[in-house]
C-alpha cells in the first residue's frame, strides 16, 4: 500500500473542512448534491469525449497502481539476471532453457526465450527496446487521464457556479434566497477544484513516476538479457545493473 496516495488527499480535505470551522462556515453548506453532479458527471463526460473506452477502462484500474505502488523489485531482478549469466557462462545458452518458465520479469523471459532460439543479440535489442518503449507509453495514457481530469474539473465547476448564479437570478424577488443561492451556486466551484488539486493532479503526477520506475526496472532486465548475450561477465553486469537501479 502507498501510503501517501491515502494520507494526501484525506489531509487535503482535512484542511478544507479545518479552515471552513475556522471561518465558522457550516459543514453542511458545504454539501450540494447538484454541485456534486455537474463536477462529476460534467468532468466525466469531458474526458470520455477525449478517450477511447479502451484508455478509460484502463485509467480506472490504473488506480490500483496508485493505491500500491509499482511493487518493482530490483534487487530480485538483478539477482535473477546474475543467476542466468552465471548460468549461461557455465554450461551455454541453451541451459538456460529449463530456467526460461521460472523467471518473473516479462521482458527478461522474453530475451532470454529470444536468446535460447539462437536471435542475433542487435535483433533482442530492438525487439525488446520496442516493447518498453510501447509498454511506457500505454501507461502514461493513465497518468494523462488523470491530469486531464484536474485539467477540466475547475473549469466545470465554473460551469456549476454560473448555472447557480442562474437560479439566483431567477429569484431576486425573495431576498432571503439570495444570500445563500450565491453561496450554494460556487460549492460548484469548490468540488471542481478541490477533485483537480488534491486528487487528479497529483495522482497523474504520481503515476507518472510510477510509471517511469517501471520502465527503468525495464530497461534494467533488458540490459541483463543483453549483458549475458555478448557474455559479459556476472559481476560487471550486476555492477552495471545496480548503477541504473539508483
Amino acid at each position: 500500500m502507498e501510503l501517501t496516495s491515502i494520507l494526501g488527499p484525506i489531509l487535503g480535505i482535512a484542511a478544507v473542512l479545518g479552515t471552513a470551522m475556522i471561518k465558522s462556515v457550516p459543514l453542511g453548506s458545504l454539501i450540494g448534491g447538484s454541485a456534486f453532479v455537474i463536477v462529476g458527471v460534467g468532468t466525466l463526460g469531458a474526458v470520455v469525449t477525449g478517450y477511447p473506452m479502451k484508455d478509460l477502462i484502463f485509467s480506472f484500474k490504473s488506480l490500483g497502481l496508485y493505491l500500491s505502488g509499482p511493487g518493482h523489485n530490483a534487487e530480485a531482478l538483478i539477482a535473477d539476471v546474475e543467476r542466468l549469466a552465471s548460468l549461461a557462462r557455465k554450461d551455454g545458452f541453451l541451459a538456460l532453457e529449463k530456467e526460461v518458465d521460472k523467471v518473473n520479469d516479462d521482458i527478461l523471459r522474453k530475451g532470454i526465450r529470444m536468446l535460447v532460439d539462437n536471435t542475433d543479440p542487435t535483433v533482442i535489442q530492438d525487439v525488446l527496446d520496442a516493447e518498453i518503449a510501447m509498454m511506457y507509453e500505454e501507461e502514461e495514457i493513465a497518468a494523462k487521464f488523470w491530469e486531464d481530469v484536474g485539467a477540466f474539473s475547475p473549469t466545470v465547476g465554473i460551469i456549476g457556479a454560473v448555472l447557480g448564479l442562474m437560479v439566483v437570478m431567477f429569484n431576486l424577488q425573495d431576498q432571503s434566497k439570495i444570500g445563500p443561492g450565491i453561496a450554494a451556486a460556487f460549492i460548484a466551484t469548490i468540488y471542481g477544484v478541490a477533485l483537480a488539486n488534491l486528487f487528479a493532479l497529483p495522482a497523474g503526477k504520481k503515476l507518472k513516476r510510477f510509471c517511469h520506475h517501471k520502465k527503468v526496472e525495464r530497461e534494467i532486465a533488458a540490459v541483463g538479457v543483453l549483458g549475458i548475450a555478448n557474455s559479459v561477465s556476472p559481476k560487471v553486469l550486476v555492477e552495471r545493473m545496480k548503477g541504473m537501479a539508483h
